[in-house]
């Protein structure tokens, strides 16, 4: 509980320093499902003007992994942040884009082990590397960003037994203003 009240007090210190700031083009929220949880994250936008944008991120990862990780049941959240830059593929069309992403996550996940009879969790630091493509389908005014990322989960750093990592895919939806 007092990792969730500390990353829920980070990310609403974020959100007061975006707000504030004069430099940056945009703020907004994005929120991402993947079949094993969904991840929301505000962000800081900066773009070039020439088909370029680029993005700072923190936020949430909740998961439920059920028995699709190295235990029989792995469920958990944590916080993380991370980098993103996309460029507009104008050649066919002006919604459409193209990028990359990097997030770290520091995850708690709670975790079963049916064969030795053990419940215990592991405090986890996901490296998370994606692609993804996009189409805008907001206005000038208001960008709404349809998403779709395909990466990978790294777990590289593990106090704990060893958790569920690999491909992951992400379908999101992004906000901003």
């Amino acid at each position: 509980m007092q990792n969730y009240l500390t990353s829920m007090a980070c990310l609403a210190f974020l959100a007061l320093l975006m707000i504030s700031s004069d430099h940056a083009n945009a703020q907004g929220i994005e929120l991402q499902v993947y079949p094993a949880g969904v991840v929301g994250v505000l962000f800081h936008q900066f773009s070039t003007g020439d088909g370029i944008e680029g993005r700072l991120h923190a936020g949430v990862n909740v998961t439920n992994r059920r028995d699709w990780g190295v235990q029989d049941d792995e469920s958990g959240h944590g916080f993380g942040g991370g980098v993103e830059v996309d460029w507009f593929l104008r050649r066919f069309s002006d919604r459409l884009f193209a990028g990359g992403r990097i997030d770290m996550w520091s995850m708690k996940i709670d975790w079963r082990n049916d064969t030795v009879g053990i419940e215990a969790d592991s405090r986890i630091l996901v490296f998370q590397p994606t692609i993804r493509m996009g189409y805008r389908v907001g206005s000038v005014n208001l960008p709404i960003d349809l998403t779709l990322g395909f990466g990978l989960e790294k777990n590289i750093a593990t106090h704990g037994e060893p958790v569920g990592e690999g491909a992951i895919l992400l379908a999101g939806l992004r906000l901003s203003r």
